[in-house]
């Protein structure tokens, strides 16, 4: 019997059986990869960004709207490859609420990066789920920021309140304003470790453009999703552009610099585009290349 798994939008226009398209497509987003990527831990014994092998992944599918509220019936089709009681799919359930309530409590209560990595990492042990590999842990609780920030979308723009049933789940979970205004506040950071935006960090250089600013970088201490491998930056500091700079001279030397680093997204769709950085703290946003916190 697949899990039936009814999202209920209400309060603003959704009580009207109204909601913006947007905010439901992101929100069906964000439930779509937080329930896959969970299902995936649980499976795979482990807190990371792996999927779940082919033959075990579960299909979502929508049945149907309800009147009333703005309600969303997804099906969540098990394979026969994985033969889920009714006893596991509820832990299932227990263990996704417990990981959506840590990961928001983690926020709200203002916890560092590492704080909050230790918390995930005691709830994985109470499942039995291995935790051992920080990148992939620091992954995986980017991957479940993203997807409940998308999944909570519709909160205050076309409803009040977001209730997520499941005939496999005892008790209902429950998502509103506060738990928004959570997952879009940031980790605490040390005050001399950060201002307006940006943070101090350790990088490489791969290349760098003296002409426009723009360079590839590799992060020394990935603390995020967006600091892993190679990434796309624009150096903002004037001094790029001089012979025999600190930024050449550490790519041509091959060793790490300490740069203040600033993450920019995108205004429309918020996705990463680059990091902006710079040697020393830059003045009150007046970057050389025009850089600025949001880009189209």
């Amino acid at each position: 019997m697949p899990e039936e798994v009814k999202v209920s939008f209400s309060g603003l226009g959704s009580d009207e059986g109204l909601i913006d398209i947007h905010d439901l497509a992101r929100a069906l987003e964000g439930w779509r990869t937080f329930w896959q990527i969970s299902a995936a831990m649980y499976h795979n014994r482990e807190l990371s960004t792996k999927p779940c092998p082919q033959d075990i992944c579960p299909q979502i599918r929508i049945r149907a709207f309800e009147k009333q509220s703005f309600d969303v019936i997804a099906l969540v089709i098990v394979p026969l490859a994985l033969m889920v009681t009714y006893d596991l799919a509820k832990v299932l359930w227990k263990w996704r609420r417990d990981l959506m309530k840590r990961h928001i409590d983690n926020k709200r209560q203002f916890f560092t990066r590492e704080e909050a990595l230790l918390a995930l990492r005691l709830l994985a042990r109470d499942y039995e789920i291995k935790a051992e590999n920080t990148v992939e842990v620091i992954k995986a609780m980017d991957v479940i920021d993203d997807a409940l920030l998308d999944l909570t979308e519709p909160i205050d723009r076309s409803a009040k309140k977001i209730t997520i049933v499941s005939n496999h789940g005892d008790s209902p979970i429950y998502l509103s304003s506060t738990d928004r205004r959570a997952l879009s506040s940031g980790y605490h950071v040390d005050p001399s470790l950060v201002s307006r935006g940006f943070e101090k960090c350790s990088v490489k250089f791969v290349r760098i453009n003296t002409e426009t600013g723009k360079s590839l970088i590799e992060f020394q201490n990935p603390q995020g999703l967006h600091q892993m491998g190679h990434e796309y930056s624009q150096i903002v500091d004037p001094n790029v552009r001089r012979p025999r700079n600190v930024y050449t001279r550490a790519l041509y030397e091959g060793n790490p610099l300490e740069v203040w680093a600033r993450m920019i997204r995108s205004d429309k769709s918020n996705d990463f585009v680059r990091w902006e950085i710079s040697a020393s703290l830059p003045p009150e946003d007046t970057p050389l290349f025009g850089g600025s916190q949001t880009a189209q």
